[in-house]
């Protein structure tokens, strides 16, 4: 049961007293927020323990809407459009009311125990196929279909595969037996070929360091047939200065 409020010229509940100051049937200069909050907190001394946190709920924001009209009041200076009033009232009570009872299903679910909650399996896809052969359709006939299309196919064209070779020049070789004379003064051919990646790169090193020996740069001595090249600088003067170009 809703709580009465007496105050100067109303008597009621205080939600009408707020409908009445807002449709401005009553001054809310007349109305002592005071007196209604003193009768309000004899009413919950009254009924200790047995007042619902919903109805303390309501109060609250009735008494917070009437001091907001009233501090309204008091600074005439603050223009209508500064300030956001938000929903009505009714509209304030008639949302807290939903939230209050959804929070005492929750309640009442949790209490029971029903704190999982399963989800709507999805609807299953239809199992009637999509695709039917026609009635007439025999596998002499599926075979030929399928060579005629097979017949139509643009046959695959394989690129020649191509590997790119090292190209190793003579030039190159001369430059590095110049290189390797001016910092040994002796050294034997199987050592300087020691590196060399393939057969290509050897016969290359030979030509380069008959080169040599014709331009009569390096001297060369082998005990015997088959024997290691010994390789030693003849001139080094001109092994500074040397340059071998080829047409």
């Amino acid at each position: 049961m809703p709580v009465t409020f007496r105050v100067e010229r109303f008597e009621g509940p205080l939600d009408l007293l707020l409908q009445l100051v807002e449709r401005e049937e009553l001054d809310i200069s007349e109305v002592s927020l005071t007196t209604v909050a003193e009768q309000y907190v004899e009413h919950v001394r009254t009924n200790k323990g047995h007042i619902p946190p919903e109805e303390l709920a309501d109060f609250l924001v009735v008494a917070a809407k009437l001091v907001y009209l009233k501090s309204r009041l008091l600074m005439p200076t603050l223009e209508d459009e500064e300030l956001d009033e938000g929903p009505d009232l009714a509209t304030q009570l008639r949302l807290y009311q939903r939230f209050m009872g959804a929070a005492t299903k929750l309640q009442e679910r949790w209490e029971a125990g029903h704190v999982c909650y399963g989800r709507d399996p999805k609807p299953v896809r239809s199992l009637q196929p999509t695709f039917a052969p026609p009635p007439d359709l025999t596998h002499e006939l599926l075979s030929s279909i399928m060579l005629h299309v097979i017949a139509r196919l643009k046959p695959v064209v394989r690129m020649p595969q191509a590997a790119i070779r090292r190209i190793v020049r003579i030039q190159d070789k001369i430059g590095e037996l110049a290189a390797r004379l001016r910092n040994m003064a002796k050294f034997t051919f199987s050592n300087f070929v020691s590196q060399a990646k393939d057969k290509q790169e050897r016969l290359v090193s030979f030509l380069a360091l008959l080169e040599l020996v014709k331009q009569r740069v390096v001297t060369v001595d082998q005990q015997g047939i088959f024997e290691d090249i010994d390789i030693a600088a003849n001139d080094l003067d001109r092994l500074a200065d040397l340059k071998i170009e080829f047409v």
